[in-house]
């Protein structure tokens, strides 16, 4: 059950209050091109299926324990978060998109076995908090190869900025220990738009990296977007859209080394407005 307070209510609220707003501001879209120059999305992000294993060994201690975030340590694999995505076209054929979240999950667990984090041992029945944090950040050039009014196909490259917070802590035992790893990981991607009507449209945007440089950084990203949009007024629009995210990682540094395999999928619901 969605909570009353939940973003996609409350953007879904807003969307009707604005169309109740500007409803004079009606145009007929078979008539007169509607604005995309400069759009911007914000809404809920109902994420779930998170799932993630991670290990964190230190330097000259015993090799750290695998531990699946979910099962082991007993952390969300859902949450509802706000997400802002946005568009800039330069002009017909040159655009720079950006998106952003905040993704936070908790757990908290007695735990089953032995397991050892960063060189610390945290014991079988020994009460576990744990927090797993996924701050992205994500801005991209996209190059149209062809842009008409029915269909537009391209090309796109940039960053993907993923800053991952791992912590475990248990308090019984005067314990914790926690992990942050910022990866500024470039993307390469396909994207495409379909317009059925001038007011109804669907998209798609595909993104993914692989890397293995000299043992310090291994792995690879894949980031899939298919949504559905509707212009109701000049300005505004409202959508749907299904997002799904993986990554494995390795991250190598001189004190530690994090081993992080994470994957979600959700959809999103939200309001957009364009100039």
């Amino acid at each position: 059950m969605i909570n009353k307070h939940s973003p996609q209510v409350l953007f879904a609220a807003l969307a009707v209050a604005t169309f109740a707003l500007f409803g004079a501001d009606r145009v007929d879209a078979g008539e007169e091109t509607l604005p995309d120059q400069f759009g911007l999305r914000l809404g809920g992000y109902n994420v779930r299926s998170a799932s993630t294993v991670l290990r964190l060994d230190s330097a000259n201690s015993p090799v750290g324990t695998y531990i699946d975030f979910a099962e082991t340590l007993g952390g969300e694999t859902q949450k509802q978060v706000l997400r802002l995505d946005g568009l800039y076209r330069f002009n017909k054929h040159h655009a720079l998109g950006f998106s952003w979240y905040d993704l936070n999950l908790t757990g908290s667990r007695l735990l089953d076995k032995d397991i050892v984090w960063g060189g610390q041992t945290y014991a079988i029945n020994t009460q576990v908090d744990s927090e797993l944090r996924f701050n992205v950040y994500k801005l991209n050039y996209q190059y149209s190869l062809h842009h008409d009014e029915k269909v537009e196909l391209g090309v796109l490259a940039g960053f993907h900025v993923l800053k991952t917070v791992v912590g475990l802590s248990a308090s019984g035992i005067g314990q914790a220990k926690s992990e942050s790893v910022t990866a500024p990981l470039p993307v390469f991607g396909l994207f495409a738009t379909y317009n059925f009507t001038p007011r109804l449209s669907a998209y798609y945007n595909y993104q993914w990296f692989f890397i293995n440089y000299e043992d310090s950084v291994k792995g690879g990203l894949q980031d899939f977007l298919l949504g559905v949009e509707y212009r109701l007024i000049r300005n505004l629009a409202l959508g749907v859209a299904y997002n799904r995210f993986g990554l494995d990682m390795k991250a190598k540094s001189d004190q530690s080394t994090v081993y992080l395999n994470t994957s979600w999928s959700g959809g999103m619901l939200y309001g957009a407005v364009y100039f």
